[in-house]
């Protein structure tokens, strides 16, 4: 069996990589469309290739907003593109958002994503929560939405190292109670809300932002909302965070935050996780499975209503990355691809 991923993802986000060596110990061949042909760049794609089917990650990526004027012709184009590609072999898509990042309010955005769910002779999701929206949302058959474990990013990073290390390494106070909110800097995060609060409550610990940075204007508002904070701390730039810097971050903090507008599946609230470091999460976002109840996640209604609790709550759990030993094996990379051939086996 040999499967082409797209669009090749690997060099920003470890999932692909990850499934991909996982699957190609079941014996799945693996490939990744890494070339862009333009006006229609699916199906130009995988027409010169020979695979037995196509696996979409992120299909956004053939409808990229880039602010110039193409934007309406790559929305357009997409159905008929994604409907040749269908002709060639079947699809899988791995449903990661219900619409992309800051885009789900664009009709032709939610049309696009709903075709291709549709096109898909099987879609895989992370959550039970996640299954229910997709089939509300888009019509598509029950039998045909799986269920699979987001992975254990951790694998890459290893174990924690020890705090006074992390900190000496990221030149951190040693004693300082830390909160850290990482990942790519984009409105979706909703990281000036607890910035805000941050301002307005004033806790006993230092706030963190970290990752690199995807919109400009959004990096720009949170440098001037945070300037007259002294306990608003921002580690943002051009450069992706490399495991090193992950392991060194999630070794460091106290707790982590996590306060999206909407997701699907967080990688970086998995990732917190697997390291057994406490986090914070809204309520709304049911859809992202972190095996709960457990001492480690810990759910908030809003930072204008009992943020302050909860984060004294997160604060008084100490990070274990022992305890979340039972996580990392149940979101195993052996177990995500055997789910994922047993899929990719029924639907062919």
């Amino acid at each position: 069996m040999r499967i082409l991923h797209a669009p090749d993802y690997r060099e920003g986000i470890n999932y692909q990589e990850f499934l991909g060596d996982a699957l190609k110990t079941h014996g799945v061949e693996v490939d990744y469309l890494s070339d862009y042909r333009r006006v229609l760049p699916l199906s130009r794609g995988v027409t010169p290739l020979r695979h037995d089917a196509l696996h979409l990650h992120w299909p956004e990526k053939y409808f990229a907003k880039k602010d110039d004027l193409w934007d309406g012709f790559r929305l357009r184009r997409y159905p008929f593109d994604l409907a040749r590609t269908r002709s060639h072999l079947p699809i899988f898509l791995t449903a990661h958002n219900l619409f992309p990042h800051n885009r789900g309010h664009e009709p032709r955005v939610q049309a696009n994503m709903k075709a291709t769910a549709k096109a898909a002779s099987a879609t895989f999701v992370h959550s039970a929560d996640a299954k229910d929206q997709l089939i509300q949302t888009f019509g598509v058959p029950t039998d045909r939405v799986h269920i699979i474990p987001y992975g254990d990013h951790a694998v890459s990073l290893g174990a924690p190292i020890s705090r006074s290390q992390a900190r000496r390494h990221l030149d951190l106070p040693p004693s300082e109670r830390i909160c850290l909110m990482f990942g790519t800097i984009s409105p979706y995060k909703g990281y000036e809300e607890i910035i805000t609060f941050w301002q307005a409550k004033a806790p006993e610990a230092r706030l963190i932002v970290a990752g690199p940075i995807l919109d400009a204007p959004y990096a720009n508002k949170l440098r001037q909302l945070s300037a007259d904070c002294d306990a608003v701390t921002l580690r943002i730039s051009d450069k992706w965070l490399n495991d090193e810097d992950l392991r060194d971050w999630l070794s460091a903090v106290d707790c982590t935050i996590f306060n999206y507008r909407t997701i699907f599946t967080s990688g970086a609230a998995g990732l917190a996780r697997s390291f057994g470091v406490p986090l914070l999460i809204p309520k709304r976002l049911a859809s992202a499975d972190l095996q709960e109840p457990h001492s480690h996640v810990i759910r908030f209604e809003s930072p204008e209503t009992d943020l302050e609790e909860k984060l004294t709550q997160a604060l008084s759990v100490k990070p274990d990355y022992d305890a979340a030993r039972p996580w990392r094996e149940a979101t195993s990379w052996e177990r995500v691809a055997s789910i994922t051939k047993e899929v990719y086996e029924k639907a062919l």
